[in-house]
């Protein structure tokens, strides 16, 4: 992913370095939460001054407030309009408190683009809009979205791709006129109901099969879930779908990376963007 320099100029107006004014940037635009953990592996930096430095002066600027999430585990949410402001993400609703469970998702989220950050991300709800509506022609309709009420009487807004996940495009070689692939992933929380996730997958549903092509990525902390969310996609896009005439052969071989971080067991295949996932478990559907 490219961060553009007027951005980077603009954080660095606020009192960050360029290296805070990068992560800074990530955490605003895909999560609106970060961790400690999540600025050290960025930095790759131990435990001392470096994040202590951080996260003190983002608080004390207001750009930034503490929170306890989950065991007591300390988790850092960047609220401030004038960080959103200076990258132009203004309506984005990533500054805002959320639950404990919308936290987890935001913050797997996070993980997954931290552990990928040179592939061509649609950041923004207008880069997907534009990039599905205008450019492929998907009709704005089916593109998923919910309606809120506006401030004034009876007036609405739909707002799209408000569940946040990553959105990215890929190129690969049997690609026709080399069309980058849309790849969509999905973050579950660790909890043993699919319902989310079901709910997910039927709300995108009609959108995906106007889609000449897509790639879905399912993630979790954990691989309990694995079979049941594969036979589930499995039942919506079946190898007779004009939508998933490439997509059955990608992503469940499963790993065990969360707590192990074991990394000497990927292989060159593993470690295609689509399938490696850092702090979760990942895999390939065959």
């Amino acid at each position: 992913m490219t961060i553009r320099q007027e951005h980077l100029a603009a954080l660095a107006d606020l009192g960050y370095n360029e290296q805070e004014a990068r992560f800074i940037y990530l955490v605003a635009t895909h999560s609106g939460y970060f961790t400690v953990r999540q600025f050290l592996d960025y930095t790759g930096t131990a435990k001392g001054w470096a994040v202590h430095q951080f996260t003190t002066k983002s608080i004390h600027l207001g750009h930034v407030r503490a929170a306890t999430y989950g065991h007591q585990t300390a988790v850092f949410n960047v609220f401030s309009r004038k960080i959103y402001g200076a990258l132009d993400r203004d309506n984005l609703r990533n500054r805002r408190r959320l639950s404990n469970e919308l936290i987890h998702t935001r913050l797997l989220i996070l993980d997954f683009v931290l552990a990928h950050p040179n592939l061509e991300y649609l950041e923004t709800e207008n880069d997907k809009v534009t990039y599905f509506h205008d450019r492929l022609g998907i009709p704005e309709a089916l593109i998923p979205g919910r309606i809120y009420k506006g401030i004034k009487p009876e007036s609405t807004t739909k707002r799209s791709f408000v569940d946040r996940f990553p959105v990215f495009l890929s190129a690969e070689s049997d690609c026709p006129d080399g069309q980058p692939i849309p790849t969509f992933t999905y973050c579950d929380p660790a909890n043993k109901s699919l319902l989310h996730y079901i709910t997910h997958l039927r709300t995108y549903e009609p959108f995906l099969r106007r889609l000449p092509d897509f790639e879905f990525v399912y993630a979790a902390p954990s691989p309990v879930k694995f079979q049941r969310a594969e036979q589930f996609f499995h039942s919506l896009f079946d190898e007779n779908s004009p939508a998933n005439s490439r997509t059955l052969n990608r992503y469940f071989h499963v790993r065990q990376l969360w707590a192990e971080n074991q990394h000497n067991l990927l292989t060159r295949s593993d470690s295609r963007p689509s399938a490696l996932w850092k702090p979760a478990v990942q895999g390939r559907v065959l």
